[in-house]
């Protein structure tokens, strides 16, 4: 009875002209989880008032520019923009909301992408940025303001991004309240974008997806509870347990300190509180190293799903940025769970993790062994997930497992995974490139000692090889296949003493070429982070040579009065320049580790 004369109440409010929701200034009446949030709401009842602002049609898409009414706050209409793009050929179509990240905007080449693969899709500019240059029309958050300041947002009422529940004059409660938070805010605007694909003729209701990049993959992690999805993709964002530190006294590795009202915070907005109540599958699409949804949060929020149909596929080395296998994965995932196709998607690797004394056992048994490619199996005994280095490990291949055994090293953790590649029926067309394979990672295995003491690495065996490339670039990364980047410099196997010197072995083959060195140490311990440092130098000249480089050789990009610290490099990129033909090599490709052939710390000479 009590449900019943609550939701009555809450009806009340969406009569024309009133607050979607009415302030809340008793604390005892504020919901106290996810689910109290969200049970009362309805995103159906309030009109849409969609206003179609222009269209383009191609021959195989249309994309409208609109508008829609996400509610009414303190008196005032908050309206999103959107693209909306679907396909042209007769029918209802699966479909799917896009929400973009922090700083981005919503793109009309995306949501047409999206509308060629089959798929009706709403690109949600929740942002506010502009979209096209000659319309003004845009997002419009009326008295509340969920965005990220004046920088991105013309008509911003804050100066940032507020990340904390506490009221102020544009907050929906004016006591400490979930509903004060952007992340409900942008819910909102998520969930009533659901409700503008049902409503749709060219949609079919009953089969609607969500996915976004960043902020908006958590946005699409408290979205994922709504009971009208049937399948959900967040891209490196919707972790939970943002709020816990990394373990050995990592120091800024968690948003405790800028959330306030933790428990609050914990039980409604963070989206370990959503999760638990998630029923449709989940393909969680991240990077290794990304800083917004850390490798272990990932896993311990896939474990809170009350099913199995859930997997994570990890752009190794990479930090925000999802590869074409993982991209594949989002197209692969939605034509399964909303288009119905036979699409062949491998469970999650079963594996096995134990320790014996000094040695770790990890193995791994790939399903779908018949499009099976390869299996990579990485670790780490670095707790700080954003910065480590995954080693690779040698894997040994019996029957249909492969398995390895890790040396583990008192008080200190350890970190198992496995990738397993595997191959396409037929090539993906991304936005931008194609695959033919794609890849799905293991559970992860995780040793925390309790007495773990990160000052144990000191007693680790060490070598001052940083690569020779006998394996390529395994071990780096690279965005564009020009500069490589690794982050290799954080492994606590390598030698990084500051009274070595950098080595770097180069042959410029009678060329006349530059060599470029950038270090970052972002995302480290707060008291590690020394900024970032630059090196440049003309090499020139026939067969191999070293090239030395001190630490003092390095200039500070700002200011700083330090100098550079090995141990204290979170990311070592580098790039070389052919002057000749003014093009920069790509380091990626064999061939040029015939230019650049080691780089190793040794002993200054």
């Amino acid at each position: 009875m009590i449900k019943i004369i609550a939701l009555l109440l809450l009806s009340t409010c969406y009569l024309v002209g009133q607050d979607t929701f009415t302030p809340i200034s008793d604390p005892a009446k504020l919901p106290r989880s996810a689910r109290d949030l969200w049970e009362a709401y309805d995103a159906r009842t309030e009109a849409m008032e969609v206003q179609v602002i222009k269209e383009w049609k191609t021959d195989a898409v249309t994309t409208r520019y609109i508008t829609y009414k996400v509610g009414r706050f303190k008196g005032e209409d908050a309206r999103i923009a959107a693209y909306y793009s679907f396909p042209n050929k007769p029918g209802k179509h699966p479909a799917f909301v896009w929400t973009h990240g922090g700083g981005q905007r919503a793109e009309r080449s995306r949501s047409i992408h999206f509308a060629e693969q089959g798929f009706a899709c709403v690109d949600v500019n929740w942002l506010g940025r502009p979209m096209e240059k000659d319309i003004d029309i845009n997002t419009d958050w009326g008295k509340i303001d969920p965005t990220q300041g004046p920088k991105f947002y013309a008509k911003a009422l804050r100066q940032g991004w507020k990340q904390n529940l506490q009221p102020d004059e544009y907050t929906i409660d004016p006591i400490p309240s979930p509903r004060n938070a952007n992340w409900f805010q942008l819910t909102l605007a998520a969930r009533r974008a659901i409700t503008f694909l049902e409503q749709q003729p060219e949609v079919k209701p009953d089969c609607i997806g969500f996915s976004g990049f960043s902020m908006g993959g958590m946005i699409t992690a408290l979205s994922s509870t709504d009971k009208r999805l049937k399948a959900v993709v967040p891209f490196v964002g919707g972790s939970g347990f943002k709020h816990i530190d990394f373990p050995g006294g990592i120091t800024g590795s968690s948003l405790r300190p800028h959330l306030k009202d933790l428990d609050m915070y914990k039980n409604t907005i963070d989206s370990q509180a959503y999760w638990p109540d998630a029923k449709c599958p989940v393909a969680f699409i991240t990077s290794s190293n990304d800083f917004h949804s850390t490798f272990e949060r990932i896993y311990r929020s896939m474990d809170l799903l009350p099913h199995n149909q859930w997997r994570v596929s990890s752009n190794i080395h990479h930090n925000h940025g999802p590869g074409p296998e993982q991209w594949a994965v989002l197209t692969l995932w939605f034509k399964k769970y909303l288009a119905g196709e036979d699409i062949k998607i491998p469970d999650t690797p079963p594996s096995t993790f134990s320790i014996e004394k000094e040695w770790a056992t990890f193995s791994v048994r790939p399903k779908l062994l018949e499009d099976l490619v390869d299996v990579e199996i990485y670790y780490s005994y670095d707790p700080n997930s954003r910065t480590r280095f995954w080693q690779r490990a040698s894997a040994k291949k019996s029957e249909n497992s492969w398995g390895t055994k890790i040396e583990v090293y008192p008080k200190l953790p350890l970190y198992v995974f496995a990738l397993c590649r595997y191959k396409l029926d037929q090539e993906i067309i991304l936005q931008k490139g194609s695959t033919q394979t794609f890849s799905v990672n293991s559970r992860e295995a995780i040793y925390e000692p309790k007495d773990l003491d990160l000052q144990a690495f000191a007693n680790l065996p060490k070598s001052g090889l940083l690569d020779d490339f006998s394996t390529g670039i395994t071990d780096w990364s690279s965005r564009n296949g020009d500069s490589i980047s690794t982050y290799k410099f954080q492994s606590p196997l390598l030698d990084r003493s500051n009274q070595k010197v950098l080595a770097l072995t180069i042959d410029p083959q009678g060329r006349d070429h530059t060599l470029r060195l950038r270090t970052g140490s972002g995302f480290l311990s707060r008291e590690n982070n020394q900024g970032t440092f630059l090196y440049n130098t003309k090499i020139t000249g026939n067969g191999p040579q070293q090239i030395l480089v001190k630490r003092a050789d390095f200039q500070a990009e700002k200011e700083r009065k330090e100098k550079l610290e090995w141990s204290k490099i979170a990311t070592f990129s580098v790039t070389l320049v052919d002057n000749q033909e003014n093009k920069i090599v790509r380091l990626s490709e064999t061939s040029s580790h015939k230019i650049l052939q080691r780089i190793e710390l040794i002993d200054r000479p």
